[in-house]
């Protein structure tokens, strides 16, 4: 999958900005490539442990894609989430399985500090098992 490194920079900023929770978003683009990063609202009840995108600016980035396409700017659509682990690797935890759906594409950005780079690794869940995903930064 292609990712526009200004989406990776944005996702660091962001997981720095919300540190020591966990900060979550949702990744626009089509099926090749992600060409934005929308940061929402984590409505987790523990968000220092976890990450649940609210489901207003969810169903807010749908329409908004949805109204694109009907403007003749087609093929954009929620094709991932992103979220951080501050304090971890950027490995999918049993949490993360609870949430996911099939074949959408989740980036896990950690861990958080100022000064290394952010690691931010991609993964897919296919037959109930995250499997890891080639990013290509463009």
């Amino acid at each position: 999958m292609r990712v526009r490194a200004t989406v990776l920079d944005a996702i660091a900023a962001h997981a720095r900005r919300e540190r020591p929770c966990e900060c979550c978003g949702l990744l626009i683009g089509t099926g090749a490539e992600v060409i934005e990063s929308v940061a929402t609202g984590n409505v987790a009840v523990d968000p220092l442990r976890r990450y649940e995108v609210s489901p207003t600016d969810h169903f807010a980035q749908i329409r908004r894609c949805r109204e694109a396409g009907a403007r003749g700017e087609p093929g954009l659509g929620v094709v991932g989430v992103y979220h951080s682990h501050p304090h971890s690797a950027p490995e999918p935890s049993p949490t993360d399985l609870e949430l996911a759906f099939e074949d959408f594409l989740y980036l896990i950005a950690g861990p958080v500090t100022d000064a290394a780079p952010m690691d931010v690794r991609a993964y897919r869940l296919r037959n109930g098992r995250f499997e890891p995903e080639e990013l290509i930064v463009s």
